[in-house]
């Protein structure tokens, strides 16, 4: 039976002995070095470099695995001799790029996105992944110009529903101005949640702004110059776990980094005894935000679809790898100036079948929270939840959008002797009786009675919102 193994000459999986399909890497060859690198360089305890993709006479393409984001991806060597730093680099490739205005939904669908760039290994690199292999190094480095000549987004980040800043919460952010691992600068705080702080920067690098989660959870932290402290030393076992969860975001967020509806991750910076995600900056407004600016005036049917089959897209791809989103609310389906759909905040995310201890508690939305999440917040680790818990909470999602109401929650549910969901008396919707059927089969109290994939639902949902 053959062996199922990782390539380390491109981190594809395969089967089989003798060279890799994919790359040809064999065991037991001996590799030489190019451009003085070569494969099996370990750079920073991070990036573990493989074959060599394709080159010209002073730049180079690899292929690498990048430890902290979890994914093989690549890096290309930036051109030796001229003295540049990374943003004079993105500065002459823009130079001939075309207009960036109105381009940034077709960069975002593009085959190449690009992460980073940094130095690696002691040389100047540009790190970006790949959906589909360019196969030529004219066409790559087209591919690269194009994105680093693309303007800087504008508008405002939204980062989700009952996250805006509060005022005297401000004192815990990063001043404005921080500069981060020598490349981020902090334009502003945005938002604060429970365990993290969210801040609009600048790519110095890239001349792009992003999005920066910092891990900074409120309840166990404070606030030391630029580090994170921890306040009692019986918090620092949580303190821990945090981190590596947040961590393990990071690297649930890049499995999709070519997903349509998912928001990009780009890198991942870890300092000031804390870690920071570094993802895309999507200019926009959260559908919660959209719809307390719409006086809580319910969406019709058809424009509800427009907003939750791009939502069922994300989720659709996020159970295909047995991923449970977790927090699927209003507040975290974002429109962007482009109209583009996107799911945000994998923050609650987990494996299905994960039984890992999980801060279930501190993510809970009690009107869109389904039963056995909060069993899983009672025990600390998760149970019997499944792509059905997000089918629950896009089912309480609808409800909220075609009424202009919050759904009723959970626990008030559990309390009652009929847990029927039932239309407010003053939804005027038309085939009300099919919807009352839909939500009662989409938010089932018992997960056995409940629709129990996206696809089962989109079938039932696309009938009434034809």
């Amino acid at each position: 039976m053959a062996v199922r193994k990782i390539c380390l000459g491109c981190f594809q999986e395969w089967e089989g002995d003798g060279a890799c399909p994919c790359c040809g890497y064999e065991d037991g060859r001996q590799y030489g070095k190019t451009l003085g690198w070569a494969l099996g360089d370990v750079f920073g305890q991070r990036y573990l470099l493989g074959f060599l993709y394709c080159s010209t006479p002073d730049a180079a393409v690899w292929r690498v695995y990048d430890k902290l984001l979890g994914i093989p991806c690549y890096l290309m060597r930036m051109p030796e001799g001229e003295g540049r730093e990374e943003r004079g680099a993105a500065e002459k490739a823009g130079e001939d790029a075309p207009d960036a205005s109105g381009m940034e939904a077709d960069l975002r669908k593009g085959p190449v996105k690009l992460l980073a760039a940094r130095e690696i290994g002691g040389k100047r690199a540009l790190q970006f992944s790949m959906k589909e292999p360019v196969g030529d190094m004219e066409s790559l480095l087209a591919a690269l110009q194009a994105l680093l000549g693309a303007s800087e987004g504008q508008g405002a980040l939204d980062i989700g529903e009952g996250s805006q800043k509060p005022r005297q919460e401000k004192e815990q952010a990063l001043p404005n101005g921080t500069l981060l691992d020598g490349r981020y600068q902090v334009l502003d705080c945005i938002g604060i949640g429970g365990f993290g702080i969210l801040y609009l920067c600048y790519d110095m690098a890239l001349r792009r702004l992003v999005a920066m989660k910092e891990y900074f959870p409120a309840e166990w932290a404070l606030r030391d110059g630029l580090d994170v402290d921890v306040k009692k030393s019986q918090m620092v076992e949580a303190y821990r776990i945090g981190v590596q969860s947040f961590l393990e975001e990071a690297k649930f967020m890049a499995k999709f980094l070519h997903t349509p509806h998912i928001a990009d991750i780009y890198d991942v910076v870890e300092g000031n005894d804390t870690v920071y995600l570094v993802m895309e900056y999507i200019p926009g407004a959260s559908i919660g935000r959209e719809m307390r600016t719409r006086g809580y005036q319910p969406y019709q049917p058809k424009e509800a679809a427009q907003i939750l089959f791009p939502v069922m897209d994300a989720l659709e791809a996020l159970h295909e790898r047995e991923i449970v989103h977790g927090d699927v609310s209003p507040g975290n389906i974002m429109r962007a100036e482009d109209g583009g759909i996107f799911l945000i905040d994998l923050g609650a995310a987990k494996y299905a079948l994960d039984s890992r201890p999980v801060f279930g508690a501190a993510f809970l939305k009690p009107d869109y929270a389904a039963p056995e999440q909060y069993r899983t917040a009672r025990e600390g680790v998760p149970r019997g939840e499944g792509s059905w818990t997000d089918v629950y909470a896009l089912g309480a999602t609808i409800y909220y959008l075609i009424t202009g109401q919050k759904p009723p929650d959970v626990i008030s549910r559990l309390e009652m002797e009929h847990a029927e969901i039932h239309l407010p008396r003053k939804c005027r919707l038309r085939h009300a009786k099919q919807w009352i059927k839909l939500l009662n089969h989409a938010m089932a109290l018992d997960v056995k009675e409940r629709i129990g994939s996206i696809g089962e639902f989109r079938k039932e949902a696309a009938k009434l919102m034809a």
